[in-house]
């Protein structure tokens, strides 16, 4: 490629990526719903249709794990309507067996045409504050089945050449116990693909249908090339691995995901056979988000600068065999997926890429513990909580790297609400959102510390809880310790606290109630013991560690002063080394 056409390809593609930019902004800047824009718990990408299937082209940073997955959401609207797309449609989807994650996220989709033909499809998923069902939120541990997770929908025009569907709008609201918000949010995610939609049009009219099209194939040729490189500097073998989510939250504990990485040149095979069954509960993840789990791990594992689309996982062959937790049958429920097993999927990756990969992988931690409450402010309209404040932490560590930020690279984009925001759009008090002490998984580099989130409600309400990453913490890598255990505690008023082992279904709480969740820190990379003394001394000035642990899990003798002593260290850690000799 001679250097003009380069610089087209890459005029091209940042243009794309800045429509996806201003989707992602329009929708945050015209949602009702807090979800979207406070939290931004959803994400924006544009897809181009090739041979009857859509690849991703194009994308702007949101809640990372549902980045790959609107590809087969994308796929089956193609095939629903593919003899009857037409210029100004928009159609809805939200079937977890029809390319979808969990019924809560639910993508919005349109065609844009040129020369009479569908070429681009921009597309917003975002998880809904409801989507009906029997509980309040969409997270039901008693589900025994997809309907009892929430109201499935397959792929339906919801805006028909340009016109709005009021029989298909007025359904869905029907089905929502938060009206007052489900309708603004829905105009926002296709107010954002018709812009989208006309500065694609921009796009063409500016450099022509062949100029854009090549340049799209160059990009994805270029992030193909640089991940066969990523891949191919790997050591050739097979490379075992394998983790566990807790329990499914219907008696089947120590759920077990297993994962080969099989890397051969430039190749790599993702092979999960080995994984356990699909369970009764609701942890099962369908394969559109197993897809997506599987894209946040190869991912991460590469540079950066290199462009997130399609020609990202064209180097990977993933087997998933069906009837197994991470690719279920229907009608199994799937409602928390995108937290576990999906979470799981991406840490299997990781500890298999660990051994041929050790200077790549790190920071997954996602065992995020679910607190969910719903009540009715004064006027009885209905408030659903989805407490993203008290899910906060457990971002683990990378080579070089401690473990950082709020949320772990599964959740990027996700932002953490303004606590001052929060308490004003619902009857709630955040009274504390602070890190742990001794919290952190050890290592060369440490894990994010844990925080410590107390939420208290003003009104009465019902609050469920869903706890993960209790046994089965986040992972350390290359010889870094685990994180600490996730905990939750519901509070009466007067502060008689319940532990919450496995879960709680809508619990009562009474008016000043509270749920106290304390997030276990992120896993560690590398040995503990060559962690630099003064980088210790650090985390403890800080607060992240205190001298006790300091020395419990570093050998690191700290004064009361703050200094190191360097005598006790260097004997500490010699007599620990030999033992572990």
């Amino acid at each position: 490629m001679d250097k003009r056409s380069f610089v087209l390809s890459q005029v091209v593609a940042g243009s794309l990526n800045t429509i996806a930019d201003e989707m992602s902004a329009t929708v945050t800047r015209t949602a009702r719903s807090p979800v979207f824009n406070e939290a931004h718990d959803f994400t924006t990408a544009i897809f181009e249709m090739k041979d009857m299937k859509s690849r991703l082209v194009a994308q702007s940073p949101g809640c990372t794990l549902h980045l790959y997955a609107v590809a087969m959401a994308v796929d089956r609207a193609i095939d629903a309507f593919k003899y009857d797309l037409q210029p100004g449609d928009v159609i809805l989807a939200s079937d977890p067996y029809n390319g979808g994650t969990h019924i809560p996220d639910l993508v919005i989709v349109t065609p844009v045409f040129h020369d009479r033909k569908p070429i681009l499809f921009p597309a917003v998923r975002a998880h809904m504050g409801d989507v009906g069902g029997p509980v309040a939120g969409g997270y039901n541990p008693h589900a025994r089945d997809v309907w009892q997770d929430g109201l499935v929908m397959p792929p339906v025009k919801i805006v028909e050449r340009g016109e709005k569907r009021a029989d298909m709008f007025d359904l869905i609201v029907a089905n929502n116990r938060i009206a007052h918000w489900i309708n603004g949010d829905l105009d926002s995610m296709i107010g954002a693909c018709q812009l989208a939609s006309r500065r694609i049009g921009e796009l063409f009219d500016r450099y022509g249908l062949d100029t854009v099209r090549t340049a799209i194939q160059s990009n994805v040729d270029y992030s193909e090339r640089r991940v066969r490189a990523e891949i191919e500097s790997w050591a050739d073998g097979e490379y075992y691995a394998e983790t566990f989510v807790d329990h499914d939250y219907q008696g089947q504990r120590d759920v077990k995901v297993a994962c080969k990485a099989i890397v051969k040149g430039s190749d790599l095979t993702l092979d999960f056979t080995g994984t356990d069954p699909q369970v009764k509960g609701f942890i099962n993840s369908p394969i559109a988000n197993t897809m997506s789990f599987i894209f946040i791990g190869l991912t991460t594992c590469c540079d950066e600068d290199i462009p997130i689309n399609e020609g990202c996982m064209a180097p990977v062959t993933v087997i998933a065999p069906e009837g197994t937790v991470i690719n279920p049958n229907r009608p199994a429920p799937v409602g928390t997926c995108t937290c576990s097993a999906g979470a799981e999927v991406t840490e299997a990756v990781l500890l298999a890429l660990a051994q041929c990969a050790p200077k790549r992988v790190g920071v997954n931690a996602h065992k995020m513990p679910l607190a969910m409450s719903y009540g009715s402010y004064d006027d009885e309209r209905m408030w659903v909580f989805l407490n993203f404040i008290g899910f906060t932490g457990g971002a683990g560590a990378a080579y070089e790297t401690d473990g950082w930020g709020l949320y772990p690279p599964l959740m990027t984009g996700v932002i953490l609400p303004s606590i001052e925001m929060t308490e004003i759009q619902y009857p709630t008090r955040i009274l504390k959102h602070e890190y742990v002490s001794d919290a952190t998984g050890a290592g060369r580099w440490r894990g994010a510390p844990g925080l410590e989130t107390i939420t208290q409600h003003l009104v009465p309400n019902q609050t469920s809880v869903m706890m993960e990453g209790v046994r089965h913490t986040a992972k350390g890598m290359v010889g870094g310790e685990h994180g600490a255990s996730n905990r939750v505690y519901l509070a009466t008023p007067d502060g008689v606290e319940t532990e919450i082992p496995e879960y709680a279904f809508m619990h009562p709480l009474e008016a000043g109630g509270a749920i106290r969740t304390i997030r276990g820190g992120g896993g560690g990379w590398g040995e503990a013991m060559e962690r630099p003394p003064e980088a210790v001394r650090e985390d403890v000035i800080d607060g992240y560690v205190t001298r006790d642990g300091a020395f419990a899990d570093y050998g690191v003798v700290i004064g009361e002063d703050f200094a190191i002593d360097e005598a006790a260290t260097r004997a500490a850690r010699a007599e620990r080394l030999s033992r572990a000799a």
